[in-house]
């Protein structure tokens, strides 16, 4: 009966209670008798009866099969179908973490992609019953018997208002009208426990009430110029005025829901309803998000960005081993970007790293989900040292300052003396004041301490107030002393007759000094943060490198006495500019931390971008037309692509956002674009390139001529018309009614026409074939050049139009070769990559605007997007000792202690070393000194907040007057 039972075999018919001759009836007896006696392990006896149903295959068998189908149908499983329930919903059985809640907001989201809901409904129960949790059954079950349960099925919470709970009811029978009955229920109950007018009114009359707005006014609350934008510039809309204003977001989903109810979208409304009840499960595996503190843009997504970035962390964690000294002799040498550093440059700089510390220790050792930025750090990321002044003089000069009151609607500028009295009438008399108006007082700074007496001119001229937003005085230019006198003022003049009358005095008063205007210093920096969010994403990436690099000291100075540090070997590049000409050829090497690209003309795929920089292109040099064209001589490891969106209308006078799609690739190789001599192979094929591309160029210049896109007509189409209509006028003779009117063609003629359409179409089919065949050459002439492959790693993305929009990122993590979607406070895995690499043909789709890749053969030491060192209380924890007072640890292995990337060697010494034959490819072999594998260290260390994170450098336990990891900038040498 049992003879093909496997050798080894686990003790299934032990466990029930049987042996191997047991008939089936037997077996079944036993069966029900355990789970009867043992129901907690009754998973584990129905595995038993499964196998025994497989290992039997005569009609015992068939008996077992057909109990084990009866067991499936009335709702038991078995205890391996524990794990795939979990993985069905993409779940960690083993994760602690995993509340109810988060466990039946899976279960919704799987159910909008599922076919229908009988499957994740069963998997759905089989983990409440596991975990015995009615909450997960009810939600499985779809039972409505009371408010929790209501709740449950609308996927709402207690704290969820009634206007969002009719906007789930309404997504809820949008997806499932079957379901209007059980919804109308729950919202009945949920009514009654709240005792809820406008639910009660909303199940008779189907109406919530009056809106407070109409939809002009929630298109002008949302911030939303165009009436006509897509449901995806609404939502994108919509996600930034939640997070710039989250008091105001009760608002603007009002407004929201009136614009989802106008247009009739369930995708609207859908937002609703999830956005009412979304939350964010802790896990410590995970990266944490970065709440949005206001108008900041793309700040969220840089600060994820540089986090992830491992010689940058480790560089601001152990920040005061590379802080630059201030001693006089090291700043004065102090040279970044070609220009000399101030010490107040580099005091403010440090200021920054200190700032991105603190940040770095939340986002490592926060237990929550997210962390929140600091306006200081937002300020000093957004804003430069030089708009930072600027921006400190504006809000200086326009302050609002007492002013001295006036007489006769004249400013007083001073102290006035007493009133004179004329011997006539006693009448009194002002004294006589500078004609200066209050608003020149106001904003004139300069003279607000100097004698107006001061300055006479000598003719009749008006006296120019230089502008001078420095607030200091002005020495007066040597180009003035023809013009202006400095009349010396005597205070030993005689006085005035006893009983005369007393005069006004020959000089206006002096100024007295102005209060300085009160400042409030954290409206202030709320302000600069918002003027810092204008900037373009350039610029504050600029700013936040050249920050970096004035904090920290050189490793080293180069031959033009500029500093080279870790962020120069982490970030900057080298190009060679060629110019070529028949004056002979020169070429200037200049330095850059990203490579700009356009997609202004057409989409296109990030090869066709890149040659945009470097191919070939003349220009005029001296009065002569001369050849340029681009090299790479040096490359960083982390390569910054900037993706140039903002278009200006030439004809509308107005910019806009190129909306075109930019195909990314997964992996690159830059061999294309290095530097080399003009005998080697790469330069022979990228200048037989350039001569397909001139040919391509003229081949579409002249197809332009013979096919007009905007009409979809071509020439031939055009000599084909004029021919049928000759050839229509000359049958008309044959008809008695039009003859007449017939006329008298030229057979030659239309004969030259048909020629001429013949040519045309000929000449059409020959340069499309030649295009696709020059297409073709071009896309595959540097096909089998591999030697440098650089790996997609980050994607930033704008969402919204010039005007508006949303920032979010994309960011690969090579270790779980997974994507993830950083956006603001959620951190989510990305399961369906055509949101990042497809081509959605939305009006106003997502677009990337800069795009990060990283070289393959430095990626495991030069990127690591997870890396967590919680600190935790030990109440919140699961505890498997509870009379243990010590923290719960879980450790992990320190990050790479010596990261060596030595430099690459010269292009053409890489592309000879390869033996003939040898494939180019990239090896897949393991860098001799990866980073560690990234892990969770858990622990209930007090950290004193009044402590300094640029006086205490983070340890790790054990470590020793180092910092984490004992990582210097000397040990990186790209």
């Amino acid at each position: 009966m049992d003879s093909d039972l496997p050798p080894g075999r686990p003790p299934y018919y032990e466990d029930l209670g049987t042996v191997e001759g047991s008939t089936s009836s037997m077996i079944l007896q036993a069966y029900h008798k355990q789970i009867e006696t043992d129901p907690a392990r009754a998973p584990y006896y129905l595995r038993c009866l499964k196998t025994l149903a497989d290992w039997r295959h005569d009609s015992d068998g068939r008996v077992l099969a057909e109990a084990v189908e009866r067991e499936y149908t009335e709702g038991r499983y078995t205890d391996h179908d524990i794990p795939k329930a979990y993985n069905y919903f993409q779940l960690n059985p083993a994760d602690r973490t995993l509340t109810d809640d988060y466990i039946i907001n899976c279960f919704f989201a799987r159910l909008t992609d599922a076919p229908n809901d009988m499957e994740p409904r069963r998997q759905l129960w089989r983990i409440g019953d596991h975990r015995q949790s009615e909450k997960i059954k009810a939600a499985a079950e779809e039972r409505v018997a009371n408010v929790e349960q209501a709740l449950v099925f609308l996927g709402a919470e207690r704290e969820t208002g009634d206007d969002f709970i009719i906007s789930m009811y309404t997504a809820k029978i949008s997806d499932n009208p079957a379901s209007k009955a059980l919804a109308q229920k729950a919202v009945s109950l949920i009514a009654e426990a709240r005792q809820s007018d406008s639910l009660r009114h909303f199940l008779k009359t189907g109406e919530l009430g009056t809106p407070e707005m109409d939809v002009a006014e929630a298109f002008c609350l949302l911030q939303i110029p165009d009436r006509t934008a897509d449901e995806s510039a609404i939502l994108a809309a919509f996600s930034v005025c939640c997070s710039e204003a989250p008091g105001q977001i009760n608002s603007y989903r009002r407004a929201l829901d009136i614009i989802a109810k106008e247009r009739g979208s369930a995708m609207l409304s859908s937002t609703l309803a999830e956005d009412a009840t979304h939350t964010i499960p802790v896990r410590f595996d995970w990266p944490v998000g970065l709440r949005n503190i206001g108008n900041t843009c793309y700040l969220n997504s840089l600060l994820q960005f540089y986090f992830t970035i491992a010689p940058f962390r480790r560089m601001v964690l152990n920040f005061e081993d590379f802080k630059m000294p201030l001693d006089e002799e090291s700043v004065k040498k102090k040279q970044v970007g070609s220009r000399k550093v101030s010490l107040a440059e580099i005091e403010r700089s440090q200021k920054f790293v200190c700032e991105l510390r603190k940040l770095f220790t939340d986002m490592i050792e926060s237990p929550n989900s997210a962390v929140t930025p600091e306006q200081e750090l937002a300020r000093l990321t957004l804003i430069s040292s030089s708009n930072e002044a600027a921006i400190r003089r504006k809000s200086i000069i326009s302050s609002t300052r007492p002013g001295l009151g006036e007489i006769h609607g004249m400013p007083i500028l001073g102290p006035l003396g007493p009133p004179t009295t004329t011997e006539n009438d006693g009448t009194r008399t002002a004294p006589a004041t500078a004609t200066v108006t209050e608003e020149e007082t106001s904003s004139k700074d300069w003279a607000s301490d100097t004698t107006l007496a001061g300055l006479t001119r000598t003719n009749n001229s008006p006296l120019t107030v230089p502008d001078n937003k420095e607030n200091i005085k002005l020495p007066l230019d040597d180009d003035d002393d023809d013009n202006v006198e400095m009349e010396e003022v005597n205070d030993s003049q005689s006085p005035p007759k006893a009983f005369g009358p007393i005069g006004p005095p020959n000089r206006p008063p002096p100024v007295p000094p102005r209060p300085a205007p009160q400042i409030d210093r954290q409206q202030l920096i709320k302000e600069e943060v918002e003027l810092g969010a204008q900037q373009d994403v350039t610029e504050v990436i600029n700013n936040v490198l050249f920050q970096t690099q004035c904090a920290i000291k050189p490793d080293r100075i180069d031959g033009d006495g500029e500093q080279v540090d870790l962020i120069k070997n982490l970030f900057y590049g080298r190009n060679k500019s060629h110019i070529k000409s028949q004056k002979g050829d020169r070429s200037k090497e200049e330095l850059w931390a990203d490579i700009k690209v356009d997609v202004a003309t057409g989409p296109r795929d990030i090869y066709s971008a890149l040659d945009g920089a470097f191919d070939e292109q003349w220009v005029e040099v001296e009065g002569s037309e001369a050849r340029q064209f681009s090299t790479i001589t040096n490359i960083p490891p982390v390569l910054q692509v900037q993706v140039q969106r903002v278009q200006f209308d030439q004809v509308k006078k107005t910019s806009f956002k190129s909306t075109h799609h930019l195909e990314l690739k997964e992996t690159i190789y830059l061999d294309r674009y290095m530097d080399a001599s003009e005998e080697s192979e790469v330069t022979k094929r990228r200048e037989e390139s350039w001569r397909w591309k001139s040919e391509l160029r003229g081949l579409r210049a002249r197809k332009a001529e013979l096919i007009n896109n905007e009409n979809w007509t071509s020439l031939s189409d055009v000599f084909k018309d004029a021919r049928t209509s000759l050839e229509d006028l000359v049958t008309m003779k044959d008809d008695p009614e039009t003859a007449e009117e017939a006329l008298e063609i030229d057979d030659s003629i239309i004969e030259t026409l048909a020629n001429l359409e013949h040519a045309a179409k000929e000449e059409i089919e020959r340069i499309e074939a030649r295009e696709k065949h020059l297409t073709t050459l071009i896309e595959t002439q540097f096909s089998d050049s591999r030697l440098l492959p650089y790996r997609l790693y980050a994607v930033f993305i704008h969402h919204g139009s010039v005007e508006f929009g949303h920032y979010y990122i994309y960011i690969f993590d090579f270790e779980k070769n997974i994507w993830r979607k950083y956006n603001d406070s959620e951190v989510t895995e990305v399961h369906n990559t055509a949101e990042i690499f497809g081509n959605t043909g939305m009006i106003n789709p997502p677009t990337p605007y800069f795009v990060v890749y990283v070289s393959d053969k430095h990626k495991d030491r030069a990127v690591e997007p997870v890396h967590r060192n919680i600190v935790e209380p030990v109440s919140t924890l699961v505890a498997t000792n509870p009379d243990n007072d010590n923290a719960v640890m879980i450790d992990i292995p320190p990050e790479g202690m010596d990261v060596n990337m030595s430099d690459p060697p010269a292009y053409e010494e890489l592309e000879g070393s390869l033996p003939s034959g040898m494939s180019s490819k990239p090896s897949s072999q393991t860098p001799q000194e990866p980073i560690s594998t990234p892990g969770v260290l858990v622990t209930t260390t007090e950290v004193d907040p009044s402590d300094s994170p640029c006086l205490n450098p983070l340890k790790r336990k054990g470590e020793q007057g180092q910092g984490r990891g004992g990582w210097r900038s000397s040990d990186i040498d790209f």
